[in-house]
């Protein structure tokens, strides 16, 4: 099977793969060979420690304690603000506990979701300002936003810029790796890389991820819209991941499997001035 990957780095070109041995198979399509980081060889620390909280009001009822340490949510929603806000808050309760965090985001910039975050009262720019929290911004190049990377923020050139968004993402890890045990992180949203690359790319460039985010401490979401993909491509997803939640219309929380048990799996929610709580 042939495969097509434009990174969108300066006077880069297609470059065209060929199949693969299984062996090489564990680097997305165009990803360059690179020595160990220090994400690289670490022990995968998922379940070795107590699960960390979400800290969203309410919500120990529906998925218990938290997530262990490496642990990567599916998460499904219909397409609608309040899925960002959910996964926007995740990160911001981490910051007011001191935890690094990390956004990828894919449809949306940094300085819209940071705006719209400072109406629940959840000033993103501290986590920045701490270092405690990094971006990967994938739309504002292709939405010819006139912005360049930042301390905080790398730009790369869209959905087709696997290497560039894994690089981004490594850069991240390693300086996290130098102050905490764990990070939350949420990336939003794979549909969008489904919609620019075919489905066999984006299971190969997810094997790399999803290991080096278990193995590096990581604990969030990967956002994935509903009914937007065959059945095929969302039960793949399911095995990849240690859970899957969704969310509703609504703002039904169906936990449909979790990194660790609990009795109860469903629950509503309702989204205030300050932030969403658990309210049935």
């Amino acid at each position: 099977m042939m495969v097509e990957e434009t990174t969108g780095a300066p006077g880069a070109v297609g470059i065209t793969q060929e199949p693969v041995a299984p062996e090489a198979a564990e680097s997305p399509a165009g990803a360059p060979q690179s020595s160990p980081d220090a994400t690289e060889g670490t022990p995968e620390t998922q379940g070795t420690a107590k699960p960390i909280p979400l800290n969203i009001e309410g919500i120990e009822n529906i998925i218990g304690e938290g997530f262990p340490i490496g642990s990567c949510v599916l998460l499904i929603t219909p397409p609608m603000i309040e899925a960002n806000l959910f996964c926007m808050e995740f990160i911001y309760r981490g910051i007011l506990n001191k935890e690094p965090g990390m956004i990828i985001t894919m449809d949306h910039s940094p300085e819209d979701m940071k705006i719209k975050a400072l109406k629940y009262g959840w000033n993103m720019s501290r986590g920045e300002q701490a270092k405690i929290l990094k971006w990967v911004d994938g739309y504002s190049i292709n939405a010819n936003k006139d912005v360049k990377s930042t301390d905080t923020i790398k730009r790369i050139s869209g959905s087709i810029a696997l290497s560039d968004l894994t690089i981004g993402m490594s850069q991240i890890q390693r300086e996290y790796h130098q102050v905490s045990d764990h990070y939350r992180f949420i990336f939003d949203s794979l549909s969008t890389l489904f919609i620019y690359n075919d489905a066999t790319t984006i299971y190969r460039f997810l094997r790399v991820i999803v290991s080096k985010l278990r193995a590096s401490g990581g604990v969030g979401f990967f956002t994935l819209g509903e009914k937007m993909h065959d059945q095929q491509i969302e039960m793949t997803l399911r095995h990849m991941m240690d859970g899957t939640i969704e969310l509703t219309d609504d703002l039904t929380l169906k936990a449909q499997s979790l990194p660790l048990p609990t009795p109860r799996k469903e629950g509503k929610l309702e989204l205030t001035s300050r932030g969403f709580k658990v309210v049935g």
